[in-house]
C-alpha cells in the first residue's frame, strides 16, 4: 500500500501486483468502490497473464485524497489517473475501468491519449442517459448513514444486490468480507455523493468516442440491471476497430466463473496495438 502525490497535487493509495518489468495494466474502479474492490485473485490472475497490474483509490474514496468542496468532473478524475501513470515514471498503460471507471478511462483516452496503449470497457457507458438502474443509485445516496461496522456491511451487502448477475450466485461471503474491509480503510458516504454528482456534471462523450484510435475491447453483461447493455453496443460502433463481448448471464459485476474468460478478453485486446500499427 503506497502513497502517492500526482503533478497536480491529488494524493492518491494505490497498489501493485506482478512484476515491474511486465506491461503496466492500470484498473480503474467505479462509483464509490475502493481499489481493493479489484479482488487480488482476478489481479493476480491478470499478472500471472503477463501484466505489471496497478489499482487504485479514486478522488474521494478510500485513502485517496478527499475533495469536501467537490465541483470536479470525470475529465479532472481522468487527469489523476493520468497523473499517477506520470508520478509512477509509466509513460503509458493498458487500462481497464469498469462502471464509472470506464467512463473516466473514456475521458483518460480521449483527453490523455499518450498515455493509453489499450483500453478495456466494463459494463460502462458514454453518458449517463444509459443508467437503467438510476433509481437504485439514487437510493443508495439517501439511506441513512451506517453507525457501526456492522451496518455498513449490511448496508453495502443491500446496495450490491441489483448487481447481481442472473446466471451466477452472487459471493454474497466476499462481499460481506469486502464491506468490511471498506469501512475499516474509511467510511465516507459523503464523498460517493461527490463522484456521483462528478458523473451527472461530465459530458456526453458519445459523439467523441470515434477519436479513440487504440485497441479497445468493450465486455458488458446481458443481466445488467444498472447499465443499459445498449450502451455497450453504442460504444462498439462509435469507436473503430473496437471489439464487444456481451456475456449470458452477467451482471453489474465481475462472476468468479466468467474471470479466465475476461483475463483473456483483455490480454488479447492488448496485443493488437502491433498488428493495427
Amino acid at each position: 500500500m503506497t502513497q502517492i502525490t500526482t503533478s497536480g497535487g491529488v494524493s492518491l493509495d494505490y497498489d501493485t501486483f506482478g512484476a515491474a518489468g511486465l506491461p503496466p495494466l492500470l484498473l480503474i474502479q467505479g462509483l464509490g468502490a475502493h481499489r481493493i474492490g479489484w479482488r487480488a485473485e482476478l489481479c493476480r490472475q491478470l499478472a500471472d497473464a503477463g501484466f505489471h497490474v496497478i489499482r487504485f483509490d479514486n478522488r474521494d474514496v478510500g485513502l485517496s485524497q478527499k475533495f469536501p468542496a467537490g465541483g470536479y468532473t470525470l475529465a479532472e478524475m481522468a487527469s489523476d489517473a493520468a497523473g499517477l501513470l506520470a508520478a509512477l515514471e509509466i509513460p503509458a498503460a493498458h487500462v481497464a475501468g469498469q462502471s464509472m471507471g470506464g467512463m473516466i478511462a473514456q475521458e483518460l483516452a480521449l483527453e490523455h491519449p499518450d498515455r493509453v496503449r489499450s483500453l478495456a470497457l466494463i459494463y460502462t457507458a458514454p453518458s449517463v442517459d444509459f443508467f437503467a438502474g438510476r433509481e437504485v443509485v439514487d437510493d443508495r445516496m439517501h439511506r441513512p448513514r451506517a453507525r457501526d461496522r456492522d451496518e455498513a456491511i449490511a448496508l453495502y451487502l443491500d446496495n450490491e444486490a441489483p448487481c447481481a448477475s442472473p446466471g451466477y450466485q452472487q459471493d454474497v461471503a466476499w462481499l460481506r468480507e469486502l464491506g468490511g474491509q471498506m469501512y475499516d480503510r474509511d467510511y465516507d458516504p459523503d464523498g460517493i455523493e461527490r463522484q456521483l454528482e462528478a458523473v451527472d456534471r461530465s459530458r456526453d462523450r458519445t459523439l467523441r468516442l470515434h477519436r479513440i484510435d487504440v485497441p479497445t475491447t468493450i465486455i458488458h453483461g446481458d443481466g445488467d440491471q444498472l447499465i443499459d447493455v445498449v450502451a455497450a453496443k453504442v460504444m462498439h460502433e462509435q469507436i473503430p476497430d473496437s471489439t464487444l463481448t456481451i456475456h449470458a448471464g452477467m451482471g453489474h459485476e465481475l462472476p468468479s466463473p466468467l474471470w479466465t474468460d475476461i483475463v483473456e478478453q483483455i490480454r488479447r485486446n492488448t496485443v493488437r496495438r502491433s498488428a493495427r500499427t
